[in-house]
């Protein structure tokens, strides 16, 4: 009974570390075809989720972000979010990524 509670442990443990490196891939991602200026990343936050974000919300985010960022549809009311703290030219930056669980696209973001 011990082992069959570590083995599920390790497994739960190993497929959060998968989507933790999969969430910091796409936000690095989406920086680098939308960065304006040198980026040296800093830290990531855990990954996190959130049902509270609406539709209109969203869209508010996605267009302050500009008309040339291209956003991932949302597919699910749960979203996975993960801060990014870096510096942005001699300027230390904090931002917000909204994505989507099962394609891990960004489907928002906010500057902090």
């Amino acid at each position: 009974m011990k082992r069959l509670i570590y083995i599920i442990g390790v497994t739960l443990l190993l497929a959060a570390c998968g989507q933790q490196q999969r969430a910091k891939s796409v936000v690095k991602d989406f920086m680098a075809t939308y960065q304006k200026g040198d980026v040296s990343y800093l830290d990531f936050s855990d990954v996190d989720s959130t049902k509270v974000l609406t539709d209109s919300l969203i869209r508010v985010m996605q267009q302050q972000a500009g008309k040339d960022v291209t956003f991932q549809k949302r597919t699910s009311t749960t979203l996975l979010l993960i801060r990014a703290k870096y510096l942005l030219d001699d300027d230390t930056c904090s931002t917000t990524f909204y994505l989507d669980p099962s394609t891990m696209g960004v489907v928002a973001c906010k500057q902090n």
